[in-house]
């Protein structure tokens, strides 16, 4: 299980390796902003109403 969760990070950061301090940072941010916006996509409008 762990080395899945790290193949999966080698290669969502290897993404990002091309530009400076793209890895790790660029891509951590990246992922962070991703899940964001799945979450707020996934949750809809009930999050913004009040």
């Amino acid at each position: 299980m762990v080395s899945m969760i790290q193949q999966a990070w080698y290669s969502w950061s290897g993404l990002f390796e091309d530009l400076p301090y793209g890895d790790p940072y660029v891509a951590g941010a990246t992922l962070f902003v991703l899940m964001a916006v799945v979450a707020k996509l996934t949750v809809g409008r009930e999050t913004s109403m009040y």
